[in-house]
């Protein structure tokens, strides 16, 4: 047996806490969690897929997705949430997919989610970047106790969601550094819509579908004549077939 012994003397070991059967219960229902989390083909899916689009996501991190898509599946049963409802097509396509513009952006301070509807992205960003001040805004009442019950589930702490449409927002005292939408098929209205929460130095983050070189070039014309420059547009393709996406890192001059 090893003893600790600090300059020539023993240290005593201290009595331990009784173990309640409350505490042995709590434990008992979080390794029956952790077993079924390792068992869960989705949960591998999840790491090796947010690998591929460049994150690594940790023990803890997995754990959160898992239970994101436990409750997501159950409220789906009863609200119209997300026309996806395969297990494994919301891993990638959802969770996933908001995972993609965290490699190229530091994700902090505060943050706006434009029509986040189940959460997404601004929910798996910020369980990537908990200092994240989230606030979700969708118009949708039912998405939102959603989205409320969630966070209480998640126990995520600095985040918001609001009943909303963005244009009746109040706006902040403190505007947001970060505004990202995947909402929008066009950028058009996605620009029109933020133009007036943008101040100097912030950053928009249009998560678009698949476009060719015409079109890139179109949106790099809509940006500059909003006053935006275009500070990086990524495109790229979704793990096992699951789509293509194109991130536009706008900032306002």
């Amino acid at each position: 047996m090893l003893a600790r012994i600090i300059y020539g003397s023993v240290q005593p070991r201290k009595a331990r806490s009784p173990v309640t059967r409350a505490g042995f219960i709590r434990l008992l229902g979080r390794l029956v969690l952790i077993d079924r989390i390792n068992e869960d083909r989705t949960t591998n899916l999840l790491f090796q897929c947010s690998r591929e689009v460049g994150v690594s996501l940790s023990a803890s991190q997995i754990e959160l997705f898992w239970l994101y898509l436990q409750e997501l599946l159950e409220w789906n049963r009863r609200f119209n949430l997300t026309a996806i409802k395969n297990p494994e097509d919301i891993v990638i396509k959802h969770f996933v997919d908001s995972l993609t513009p965290f490699p190229y952006l530091d994700f902090s301070g505060s943050l706006l989610d434009i029509g986040s509807g189940a959460g997404f992205p601004g929910i798996p960003l910020k369980i990537v970047a908990p200092q994240l001040q989230v606030h979700l805004v969708d118009a949708n009442r039912k998405k939102i106790s959603f989205l409320k019950h969630l966070t209480r589930t998640l126990g995520l702490e600095g985040i918001t969601a609001h009943h909303s449409r963005v244009e009746e927002m109040k706006h902040p005292e403190k505007p947001f550094q970060i505004i990202i939408s995947r909402a929008f098929q066009r950028l058009e209205p996605l620009i029109q819509l933020v133009s007036p929460l943008l101040e100097s130095g912030n950053t928009l983050v249009a998560m678009l579908g698949p476009a060719n070189t015409q079109e890139l070039s179109q949106f790099h014309a809509l940006a500059s004549a909003a006053g935006l420059e275009s500070r990086q547009i990524v495109t790229l393709d979704l793990p096992h077939g699951r789509g293509g996406r194109t991130l536009m890192f706008l900032q306002k001059r």
